[in-house]
């Protein structure tokens, strides 16, 4: 008889040269699970890094679970006053067994998230962390680590996706990292939401393995668990909020998690999790609340920053009431639907949901077509056609007929659908609906500034974690807006706010004019798009001298021309320290968040500078804590870096990550079963052909 070992290793190197055959064969470029395989071989013969297809991580070597598993708990602390929310981040790791640990934990934040503040405290030692430039901070890091000092390296992956590397965790050692960030929270439809994202989702990659990796995309190949595995596996997640509105709260909710809310009179709630389940981290967290009577400020916060010499401000607008015209074109619409494998299940069943709710609200004079992509790409008619009822019941039975499987070709989609003839005589708006698991969001986002034309794009994402920065991306280059359905329940709600806006966005052609004695620079936006949601205008900038005189803003709405002016109060508004983070981090949003840098060094240096100057996280600035106390490992210890495995997120099938982290032998037969299916169909569809 085998060993247990040598069985696994002789099933895996058995599973592993069927794979390539049948790939070879077939001409599936798909790369699943591979569990015990070398890295090195896995890396030359793979053409992705994207866990949707390849899961690192030597399962032998790591039987000590306890060992691989050094992340314990997970706890946020939510502070918001007024539009203005203080986040305190705690991350628990644990050594509980023999090795010397490098702890790597892949985790999500919000896409609004100014990090400006890192702590690492080990036993009873705290040490603040500092902002460098990326390349310095790591280089630093792999230094103190090889010279027995703990450390802790904070890097962003993506505005909302970081990566926390704690070092030289020794046996027996409680490691403690605390981060901070703001952001600001902008009502929409007089709805204010906190949202706390607590898992990354697998990421589909399409490029090289070699390339991701030179690109700093490694992360992608995170681990994720099995489902079922959490209860043992996942850290415990607690998170509590102080909500201080400023004004009298209505309708505080939050429909994700279990919470306990407590009022403390008319302006203050405590929000916690009611301690029903303690591994709740598989989704994301999301708080709302409304104002009494509804009300939004319009008005001017300020900041006069005596550390740097520099004044800052916040403009909040609120536009008019949606004005209906009495005649609305026809428009076409374009609907773009993602099938790939992550979104098999309750993600493609929720977005059947919704399509049929847009479908509802299109008009006989309205026409319409839909595609539904993964790794391909499939239209239901070579041209848009009439919204009448035998169309629409046709697009339905198309969309039912839709099982999700395979990668996310999103930008290939979005080339096909602008490729779509045009029908001069309606206005096109193209409708993107996926859960946005992929790592090439900023090519995507080129892709549709290059092809949009006159036409707007409005980017809906589907599932209880998906990716905030490619919905949103997608919708500030299409010049549209963003949406997020977490569940069935809310399709149809989702469905009539999109109606609304096409058929008559708030206000068009905006401008802003802070008139003569309000001298202000820096300011961002630099221009402003049309107004489709029914959420305040946000200016941020800086500002010299007193400020004084009164803001005008103009623009369109419905078909009359509007102005509006705004008195500059300078009363009790010039302690707002948030407010030189805010700017910051829209300005390095607007250098960066949706272009490709790595050759445009005026542009990487202004974003380093930002971070630098701020003390930000940034793409090119990373914080670093490093212990000075030199603890060396005990003789004879072994070392051992872990890749913390991550729940998957609530609703995504295990077949997203291509089986989790530890296949069992029926996994493994089922897989061989369905290729064997495959490569079979591929076969007999060769020879009808020839």
């Amino acid at each position: 008889m085998f060993s247990k070992n040598t069985h696994h290793q002789i099933l895996m190197k058995t599973k592993f040269a069927l794979l390539f055959l049948l790939l070879a064969i077939s001409g599936v470029p798909h790369v699943w699970a591979i569990p015990g395989a070398d890295p090195s071989e896995v890396e030359q013969a793979t053409e992705t890094l994207a866990p949707y297809f390849l899961v690192l991580g030597d399962l032998e070597e790591n039987e000590g679970e306890s060992e691989a598993l050094p992340l314990k708990k997970t706890e946020a602390k939510v502070r918001i006053a007024g539009v203005i929310a203080d986040v305190e981040l705690r991350q628990v790791y644990r050594n509980t067994g023999e090795q010397v640990l490098e702890a790597i934990y892949v985790f999500p934040g919000s896409t609004r998230a100014a990090v400006h503040g890192l702590t690492m405290r080990v036993g009873d030692r705290t040490i603040e962390a500092r902002i460098a430039e990326k390349e310095a901070a790591k280089q630093e890091y792999q230094e103190a680590k090889a010279a027995g000092q703990t450390a802790a390296l904070l890097e962003q992956e993506r505005p909302n996706v970081f990566r926390m590397s704690v070092g030289h965790i020794l046996p027996g050692d409680d490691v403690t990292v605390t981060l901070r960030y703001t952001e600001l929270l902008v009502p929409t439809d007089r709805v204010y939401e906190f949202v706390f994202p607590t898992v990354v989702g697998p990421r589909y990659s399409n490029r090289p393995a070699g390339e991701a990796v030179s690109a700093g995309d490694g992360w992608v190949a995170n681990p994720y668990l099995e489902p079922g595995a959490e209860e043992q596996a996942a850290p415990i997640f607690d998170i509590a909020v102080d909500l201080a509105a400023g004004m009298p709260l209505k309708d505080v909710t939050c429909a994700t998690h279990p919470v306990r809310i407590d009022y403390e009179g008319r302006e203050r709630a405590r929000v916690a999790l009611d301690g029903s389940e303690e591994r709740g981290g598989d989704r994301d967290f999301v708080l709302r609340y409304r104002l009494a009577g509804q009300q939004i400020e319009t008005g001017l916060l300020l900041h006069e920053d005596e550390a740097r010499k520099e004044n800052f401000f916040l403009l909040t607008v609120q536009p008019p009431k949606r004005v209906t015209p009495a005649d609305i074109p026809g428009r076409e619409y374009v609907f773009v639907v993602d099938v790939s494998g992550s979104m098999s299940g309750f993600p493609l069943d929720t977005a059947k949901e919704l399509l049929r709710d847009l479908f509802r609200d299109l008009r006989p004079t309205d026409r319409f077509n839909v595609m539904v992509f993964a790794g391909g790409s499939q239209w239901m008619a070579d041209r848009s056609l009439v919204a009448n009822g035998t169309n629409l019941d046709h697009a339905i039975a198309f969309l039912q007929s839709q099982r999700g499987g395979g990668g996310t070709e999103l930008g290939k989609a979005l080339e096909g659908a602008f490729d779509l003839p045009d029908n001069e005589e309606v206005s096109r708006n193209v409708i993107v609906v996926t859960d946005g698991m992929v790592d090439f969001e900023r090519e995507v986002f080129q892709v549709v500034r290059e092809r949009i034309g006159d036409g707007n794009l409005f980017a809906f994402g589907i599932g209880s974690s998906v990716n905030r920065f490619l919905i949103e991306g997608l919708a500030r280059a299409g010049q549209g807006e963003p949406f997020v359905v977490l569940d069935p329940s809310g399709a149809s709600e989702v469905a009539d706010r999109l109606r609304e806006m096409i058929a008559s966005p708030v206000l068009t052609d905006v401008k802003i004019d802070f008139g003569k004695d309000f001298e202000v620079y820096d300011v961002e936006p630099a221009g402003f798009s049309d107004v489709f949601a029914d959420r305040p205008l946000l200016v941020r900038g800086k500002y010299r001298g007193e400020p004084k005189g009164e803001v005008t803003v103009s623009g369109v709405s419905g078909t009359e021309l509007l102005s509006l002016d705004i008195p500059i109060n300078t009363e009790g508004t010039r302690e707002n320290p948030a407010l030189a983070y805010l700017w910051a981090r829209e300005r390095i949003a607007a250098r960066s968040d949706d272009f490709e840098l790595n050759d445009d060094d005026e542009a990487k240096a202004e974003v380093t500078n930002l971070g630098l100057t701020y003390g930000l996280l940034t793409r090119f600035t990373s914080f670093l804590a490093v212990d000075t106390e030199v603890r060396p490992a005990t003789p004879g210890a072994k070392k051992q870096t872990t890749q913390q495995p991550l729940p998957l997120p609530q609703g995504m099938p295990v077949t997203a990550v291509g089986g989790g982290t530890s296949p069992e032998p029926m996994t493994i037969l089922l897989w061989l079963t369905g290729m064997g299916s495959l490569f079979w169909q591929r076969l007999r569809g060769r020879r009808r052909v020839a």
